[in-house]
């Protein structure tokens, strides 16, 4: 499902915190998120901030105050910090309250919710544990767990690899990268992880001092060395890397799979 952000600008206490954002996401992309106001951002598109100026089109439904159940079974936000999502310890009353809440009245809920524990890895059994119990990694999987079982069209990751340690940041992204291959969803991920976003996404969304500093090919645009150095930007280490080698007469390629570049460094020492 596309998303369309016409002239959105986003005011607060008559300070101009975004100011004339336009872009179009592409259905069944993965796009990331960084910069200055991303999780505003995200708040827009899910509809829990309203913009000051501009629309905002997910799909065929151009966001206001009458269709936000609409938007809302077609949105979904996975937030960063889980105390704001959860409204209790128990992981069957949250369940019902986000079905009530968008009048969903679903065929065969209990196989949806356990085809959703099966596609993030985790067993049923989680469905009876308490929320407290569960660690970092857990939680994460289980704020995917209900944002899936009304099964929307876009979802939302807010800084989803915060506190994770290597080893769950890779099966996130795996994850991740299932939901758009297999299950065709529109993903958008707000991260300052320029390495993960490099390496994970299709198209990038840069914001600067309230403005849309860049937006496009994630590759293009983190292999543009000039346009980063010009705008302070951070470089991902893959192409840091690939800069230092090539000023040492080495002849690399950029990837954006390390695995891809440790082939190619081989290629060129042995």
């Amino acid at each position: 499902m596309e998303i369309i952000l016409k002239n959105v600008g986003y005011r607060y206490k008559n300070k101009k915190l975004l100011d004339r954002i336009n872009f179009k996401i592409e259905s069944n992309h993965i796009t990331g998120i960084t910069g200055e106001y991303k999780t505003l951002l995200c708040e827009l598109i899910d509809a829990l901030k309203f913009p000051s100026t501009g629309s905002i089109t997910v799909g065929n439904l151009e966001i206001n105050s009458e269709n936000l159940c609409q938007v809302r079974k077609e949105v979904a936000l996975v937030t960063q910090n889980p105390k704001e999502q959860f409204f209790t310890d128990s992981l069957k009353e949250e369940m019902e309250f986000l079905i009530s809440r968008l009048n969903y009245h679903p065929k065969n809920l209990s196989k949806k919710i356990s085809q959703a524990f099966t596609m993030v890895g985790l067993e049923e059994s989680y469905f009876q544990k308490p929320i407290s119990t569960l660690s970092t990694g857990e939680i994460k999987l289980v704020q995917i767990v209900l944002s899936l079982i009304y099964n929307p069209s876009i979802i939302i990751l807010d800084e989803p690899f915060v506190e994770l340690d290597y080893q769950k940041q890779k099966k996130l992204t795996h994850f991740i990268k299932v939901l758009q291959e297999k299950y065709h969803k529109t993903i958008l991920i707000s991260s300052n992880h320029i390495n993960l976003l490099y390496e994970l996404v299709d198209d990038i969304i840069i914001l600067k001092k309230g403005h849309l500093l860049a937006f496009g090919n994630v590759l293009e645009i983190y292999q543009d060395i000039p346009f980063l150095i010009e705008n302070e930007l951070e470089i991902p280490d893959l192409v840091r890397f690939t800069m230092l080698a090539r000023k040492k007469k080495i002849k690399l390629s950029f990837h954006r799979d390390i695995r891809d570049l440790i082939k190619d460094v081989y290629k060129h020492v042995s």
